[in-house]
């Protein structure tokens, strides 16, 4: 848990206007500075920053947050990483002291594999650039890689040599087993150490902090298997991690679109070519973890997969992944006999263009993928998994219709077929959109929220009065309670993105409102005593209703008298 002193002061520490301007040409309009957003494409400088709240806003895709959100989404980052970056930067140092035991060990251990795998990646690079590394340097000159990729994306040599690694890890005063530890080094039944990469062209596995956390080996002569990755260990879970996603991260944000592909040197391909929002995963199936870390940059993937049975299972699998994370997805099959890498190299990357220019809806080639393989009792096992495993329940609603409709299934049947979401096994979150939209109908609940937000000094006197027992909607209750609890250099960070994108727009008016925040208040104030009365009266009048039903003569009298108590007051 992040201490929300430790927020307080990177906010202290770091001024929002520098350090976006890292990121976004950004030029003074009065007492803001404004730009191109980073996170779409636009021709118009939308995006604006207000030094003095120490917010950004987005009037074209609604992005918005502080500077701890503003590096966190233009670098994919999940917020924990990003104040701990921060704080790095900010000279800040979190507090240890309350870490448990293993915590602590786990955070040592941690810290050697990094340095371990950055020495390694120091070593793999200069064996590269050595006599050694001519094969490699000969082979990616066949495979037509350029000096660009090939320092843009770190890669390295590992020499045919089974301690080459150990040795000079050893050399720098690190034992074999810690190499094991950080995944670099084997060991077999036996207790014998070796290279875990030999004879093979190494592609670095970077974090998206940009730090090395694993390898991927691919051999040059004949070999098996073909690629080679490191084992994991505690900086690096397979499942977690996609190949390249660190260097295309900002190019997904500004796109808003990933290409997600198959290999290393697809990968190394599309950026070569323009294709600089492309990455891979590393050797398995898509996870949701890794789902999960694309939606932080963009909510629009694109599959890329071959075209043989293989890759359309493949497709099948990863498209069910996206769509259940509630992110678009479009799938392109290459040719036969194809890949990025091959297609690009002989053709180009207007065949690419053309091919992204005729990608399928993802959820239509799923459902025509299923229909022509599928019998159908496997069908309808397909669609109630698909829907049971929607990460939000609501999504069922605009599924169901679609899904019934292709497949040739009822819906009403399908519907049924969904067992009840009980337990954790099929825990499902709400999005937040049904409330949104409730919101959205009711003026004076955005109205208050916004009132609230500009002027927070006015939130006391408003919740006396018992201020959320007057919203119309769950949402607004729950953002007026956040600003009640927390202090307004602290409430954003408690807020989820829709709360976020509201509250940033609201503070965007308060200049507007400042002239008026005194009569506003009184308006406010007006307000909640006509509802109160409102609500007294509907109350005392079913009240009432109740007695007469009963026949209570003296409950009858004691309501006609607060009835006519409240008409003349």
């Amino acid at each position: 848990m992040i201490d929300d002193q430790v927020i307080a002061e990177i906010k202290q520490q770091l001024e929002i206007v520098e350090l976006i301007g890292r990121y976004v040409n950004l030029r003074p309009a009065g007492s803001r500075w404004v730009g191109p957003c980073p996170f779409h494409q636009e021709t118009k400088p939308s995006f604006t920053v207000n030094p003095d709240e120490g917010f950004f806003y987005c009037f074209g895709c609604q992005a918005a947050g502080d500077v701890i959100h503003f590096y966190q989404k233009i670098n994919g980052l999940e917020f924990k990483e990003a104040v701990i970056e921060l704080a790095q930067e900010a000279g800040i140092r979190l507090e240890e002291s309350r870490t448990p035991f293993k915590q602590k060990k786990d955070k040592t251990k941690r810290r050697l594999c990094l340095d371990l795998n950055s020495l390694a990646y120091t070593y793999f690079k200069d064996n590269l650039w050595s006599k050694k590394g001519k094969m490699a340097r000969d082979y990616l000159t066949e495979r037509q890689v350029s000096q660009d990729m090939i320092q843009k994306f770190g890669l390295g040599f590992s020499p045919d040599d089974w301690h080459g690694l150990e040795n000079h890890l050893k050399s720098l005063g690190y034992t074999p087993e810690q190499g094991v530890d950080a995944g670099l080094l084997s060991q077999n039944n036996q207790g014998r150490i070796y290279d875990r990469f030999r004879g093979r062209l190494i592609f670095p596995i970077f974090n998206l902090s940009g730090q090395v956390v694993a390898f991927g080996g691919r051999v040059i002569r004949e070999g098996d298997p073909k690629y080679l990755n490191s084992s994991e260990t505690l900086i690096y879970k397979k499942g977690e991690h996609l190949y390249g996603l660190y260097q295309a991260r900002r190019s997904i944000s500004q796109k808003q679109e990933v290409l997600l592909t198959e290999g290393y040197m697809d990968v190394i391909v599309l950026h070569q070519y323009g294709f600089t929002n492309s990455c891979a995963v590393l050797g398995t199936a898509l996870t949701e973890t890794q789902v999960k870390r694309l939606g932080g940059l963009t909510g629009s993937v694109v599959l890329l997969f071959d075209g043989d049975q293989a890759g359309a299972q493949a497709a099948l699998r990863s498209a069910q992944m996206v769509l259940s994370q509630g992110l678009k997805c479009k799938v392109v099959q290459f040719p036969a006999g194809e890949d990025a890498d091959s297609l690009l190299t002989k053709y180009g990357p207007k065949s690419l263009d053309e091919l992204l220019g005729k990608a399928r809806d993802g959820l239509d080639f799923c459902l025509t993928m299923i229909s022509l393989h599928k019998s159908p009792k496997e069908i309808l096992a397909w669609a109630r998994d698909f829907l049971l495993n929607l990460r939000d329940i609501s999504w069922r609603a605009y599924y169901i219709p679609k899904i019934a409709q292709s497949l040739k299934l009822s819906e009403t049947e399908l519907r049924q077929s969904i067992p009840e979401v009980q337990g954790n096994k099929h825990k499902v979150q709400t999005s937040g959109v049904g409330q949104k939209l409730k919101v959205g109908r009711n003026s004076r609940d955005k109205e208050i929220l916004t009132f609230a937000i500009c002027f927070p000094e006015y939130v006391p006197i408003l919740d006396e009065k018992n201020m959320p027992h007057y919203f119309k909607s769950d949402w607004a209750r729950d953002l007026w309670e956040k600003l009640v609890r927390y202090d307004t250099d602290q409430v954003l960070t408690q807020l989820d993105e829709e709360q976020k994108t509201f509250f940033v727009h609201s503070k965007m008016q308060q200049d507007l409102l400042a002239e008026s925040k005194e009569v506003i208040l009184r308006e406010y104030l007006d307000f909640l005593s006509r509802e109160n009365k409102r609500l007294t009266k509907k109350n005392l009048t079913l009240a009432l209703e109740r007695a007469q039903k009963n026949g209570d003569q003296q409950e009858i009298r004691r309501i006609l008298t607060l009835l006519r108590g409240e008409i003349h007051s």
